[in-house]
């Protein structure tokens, strides 16, 4: 008797398995299950104040609680003109790749395609629908864009401490009422070797206004620099960064960097990569913040 009790009890519990399967797969007919976060109105706008709102502000003027510790800072969505061209898949692009360099970080993991559309549509309607506030850049800004630098807009540059083969500490107060070019560049770096003897041309042009300093950035030991800078520019003097963190508080990533620090000590930009400097960019830049001639 307990056999043919434990028979039915089991052919029961298969039968409803069974059955239960059945429905959820003729419920999931009617019913597909979602694969991400459905795609609202709302649903942008709100991934813009998790993700980025905290930089570029709630109406993209630049202006979030973060964007005073940032360098370069965030875009203003207003400002025009933009680097690139002004569409929501230009946006798509920054917003899945990043901008190396800056505190724009690649979201190509951590947002699904739905999501990554829906807050570059929103940050397309932020940069469009009001015409009323944009704003055009300055034109000292503009100088900079055009030659490929980043502006700082006069920031106080971070501290930075050099030492040159004779163990003579430099500073950027030595310079002060001059144009100072800070030229972070390398040993194994062919482009910085390159540009270094044009470098010197332009600071001969503009004796007492104009101010190069070459920072070795990999080697610690400022003769082994400056080896090194004998034998492909002779007479230029090398210096490294005494305290060795000076290389991140400037952002060197790529070589060569290169920063444009004003005549009273602020930070005018940054570039990276090799550049025309006999060309008509950077001498537009010189003639608006070099020195007047004593």
């Amino acid at each position: 008797m307990k056999q043919v009790r434990f028979g039915l009890l089991a052919t029961a519990v298969v039968v409803t398995a069974v059955a239960a399967g059945w429905g959820v797969g003729e419920w999931r007919k009617f019913k597909p299950v979602p694969t991400s976060a459905p795609a609202t109105a709302d649903r942008g706008p709100m991934l813009y104040q998790v993700y980025c709102a905290s930089c570029h502000g709630p109406e993209g003027h630049g202006d979030g609680a973060s964007a005073m510790t940032m360098n370069p800072p965030p875009r203003d969505f207003a400002s025009r003109p933009w680097r690139f061209e002004l569409t929501p898949d230009s946006i798509r692009k920054v917003v899945r790749e990043g901008i190396p360099g800056t505190g724009m970080v690649a979201f190509d993991t951590g947002l699904s395609e739905g999501d990554l559309n829906a807050v570059s549509d929103h940050v397309y309607r932020l940069a469009t629908s009001n015409p009323s506030a944009l704003r055009a850049r300055p034109e000292d800004e503009l100088l900079l864009i055009r030659a490929g630098f980043t502006s700082y807009g006069g920031a106080k540059p971070p501290p930075l401490t050099l030492v040159n083969a004779k163990d003579r500490t430099v500073a950027l107060s030595d310079y002060s009422g001059q144009l100072v070019l800070l030229h972070f560049w390398g040993t194994g770096c062919t482009h910085c070797i390159k540009e270094i003897p044009s470098l010197n041309e332009l600071e001969k042009r503009h004796p007492g206004r104009l101010k190069v300093l070459h920072i070795c950035t990999d080697v610690e030991d400022p003769k082994t620099a400056q080896d090194a800078l004998d034998r492909a520019a002779p007479g230029t003097e090398a210096l490294v960064e005494a305290n060795g963190i000076g290389l991140a508080r400037y952002e060197v990533q790529s070589l060569p960097t290169v920063w444009l620090i004003a005549t009273d000590g602020t930070a005018i930009g940054r570039a990276t990569g090799a550049k025309q400097w006999n060309g008509d960019m950077i001498k537009n830049i010189l003639e608006h913040w070099l020195p007047r001639s004593q």
